[in-house]
């Protein structure tokens, strides 16, 4: 009988990660170290939690989080492989542990941060570099792999491996829904639409206010849920009253995890509108609710929205994002529940770091 091998032991570095002040900033990242600590692997994490906005904030958040990195690299080897997460500033973080600990190091890009390495300033540079240094680039989606390839002049001696955050169905599932629309308030025959995300240009909010008011003018929609914050949400509150949708528009805030898993239980329909979306993890959560989805035919949503699950639409489209809604609204959740459960299961959490921790290994020969 062959002995299992341990796992190797990781130094997780990350720019985003929950702190008291944000506890979902970065949050996926924490949810995966759990799985893999579950998985058996031996991790210790270096990160960086919200902290001032701005340029001076930003500055002293990665002063701190590669002086925090040095002293894990020289004075904390219990670690054989450094995972970085995020391309920038992390991979130029990641190549230093490298030389000062003599650990190779995996990368795990998540979208927008391949943009951002291939800027013109210092740090985009050495980012760049130590990312076709490391042992193993990670991709969230075929799509962004593909990215990675075309623009970031990967090496060919460099492997890619495609594998996402995943989701957690110990939150996220279709028991969430217990009583939960009582306890939000929605009467039970509403139909109601719910978007979760930051309100930004990115994520095309003004599109869904925009096609949620023709769907409610008609009759085919309720009530619009918007779970999240960010610098548009003035702007779509006035989009909203000058739609006449006002009083039909929920604006939530901010909302945890188990807060967000009874809304998507609760819901009809998750709309994603987004105008760019490496992969969107909050599509596998709504389905692991048993919640159809809507959203945009870009990035990475394709290869995660499997056939039943919903329906994808072109981006910045109100008619065609209306429409979507509708038929998917017109069947009922129940048509749309097995599909959604099986696409959230294989993309569970737990399996998804177990193939990290494979592919780690492989790419590194680092074991525990």
């Amino acid at each position: 009988m062959t002995e299992r091998r341990q796992p190797p032991a990781l130094l997780v570095l990350s720019n985003m990660y929950p702190g008291p002040s944000d506890p979902v900033f970065g949050s996926f990242v924490a949810k995966q170290v759990e799985a893999l600590r579950a998985a058996g692997s031996s991790v210790r994490v270096v990160a960086s939690a919200r902290g001032r906005s701005g340029a001076l904030g930003t500055l002293a958040r990665y002063l701190s989080l590669a002086a925090r990195t040095k002293v894990a690299a020289l004075f904390h080897r219990d670690f054989d492989v450094i995972v970085a997460h995020f391309l920038y500033p992390t991979a130029w973080l990641a190549r230093i542990a490298s030389l000062l600990s003599g650990r190779p190091y995996v990368v795990v890009a998540h979208g927008l941060d391949v943009t951002s390495v291939r800027g013109r300033g210092l740090l985009a540079r050495l980012s760049l570099s130590a990312t076709r240094r490391a042992s193993l680039v990670v991709a969230v989606s075929r799509a962004l792999e593909l990215r990675i390839r075309a623009e970031l002049d990967l090496p060919l001696s460099v492997p890619t491996a495609v594998i996402n955050m995943g989701v957690d169905r110990s939150v996220f599932s279709p028991a969430a829904a217990d009583g939960a629309r009582i306890t939000l308030g929605w009467l039970s025959g509403e139909k109601v639409a719910l978007f979760a995300g930051n309100l930004i240009e990115r994520k095309g909010v003004d599109v869904l206010v925009e096609a949620f008011a023709r769907l409610h003018s008609r009759g085919a929609c309720d009530r619009l849920v918007i779970g999240g914050d960010g610098p548009l949400r003035d702007l779509l509150v006035l989009q909203a009253s000058a739609l006449g949708v006002a009083k039909a528009v929920d604006f939530l805030g901010a909302v945890d995890a188990p807060a967000l898993a009874r809304l998507m239980a609760a819901a009809d329909v998750f709309v994603l509108p987004s105008r760019a979306e490496p992969l969107g993890v909050v599509l596998l959560e709504a389905m692991a609710c048993a919640t159809p989805v809507v959203a945009s035919r870009v990035g990475g949503i394709p290869e995660i929205v499997a056939e039943g699950c919903g329906t994808l639409v072109e981006p910045d489209d109100p008619a065609a994002l209306a429409a979507g809604m509708e038929s998917v609204l017109a069947d009922g959740k129940d048509d749309y529940a097995k599909a959604c459960l099986d696409a959230a299961a294989a993309n569970d959490v737990n399996a998804n770091a177990a193939r990290l921790l494979d592919e780690v290994a492989k790419a590194t020969g680092a074991v525990g």
